[in-house]
């Protein structure tokens, strides 16, 4: 049995390429760092709650 030779189209061709570049362009982007998003990370002091407030003016130092 022969074997058949497939030549791609020149549509098929610019496919390929476009999907070469594609790929090229992720894995760009998947070889950066990760974002800092803040998640987990306490970077400022919680607003005081209403039982905290009342707490520390009932024990005051006078």
């Amino acid at each position: 049995m022969a074997k058949q030779i497939h030549r791609l189209l020149q549509s098929d061709e610019k496919h390929v390429e476009q999907v070469r570049k594609t790929i090229r362009k992720a894995r760009a982007a998947l070889e950066l760092p990760l974002p800092d998003t803040f998640l987990g990370r306490q970077t400022q002091e919680p607003f005081p709650s209403e039982h905290d407030v009342q707490d520390r003016h009932r024990h005051k130092p006078a």
